[in-house]
């Protein structure tokens, strides 16, 4: 009869320490690399066909998009988030690209 509340305690210590060291990732998956061989003039077809769906889609600018991504890793206690807006003009061209958290 010892052995059933000394097991019930190693699984509720097991369970809530493994999912103490999660990792942490929302929104985009962005490559440093992928995200600087944006130009402006770049269609927004090869923009998403690099970085995907955007996260964010401005309805106040319509031309607008921002990828976003934002992680924390919990065993090494790092948090970052790090993204890009980019600005289309009438024919879906980037006409203005801003990218932050890319710095290394």
């Amino acid at each position: 009869m010892k052995i059933i509340p000394t097991l019930l305690l190693i699984i509720m210590t097991l369970s809530t320490t493994a999912c103490m060291h999660r990792d942490t990732q929302q929104g985009n998956i962005l490559n440093k690399d992928e995200a600087w061989l944006l130009q402006e003039g770049d269609t927004k077809f090869r923009v998403e066909s690099l970085l995907g769906t955007p996260a964010i889609k401005d309805l106040l600018h319509p031309n607008r998009v921002q990828y976003i991504e934002q992680v924390k890793k919990n065993n090494d206690n790092i948090a970052y988030t790090r993204g890009i807006i980019i600005d289309y003009d009438q024919a879906l061209r980037i006409k203005h690209i801003q990218r932050f958290g890319f710095e290394d």
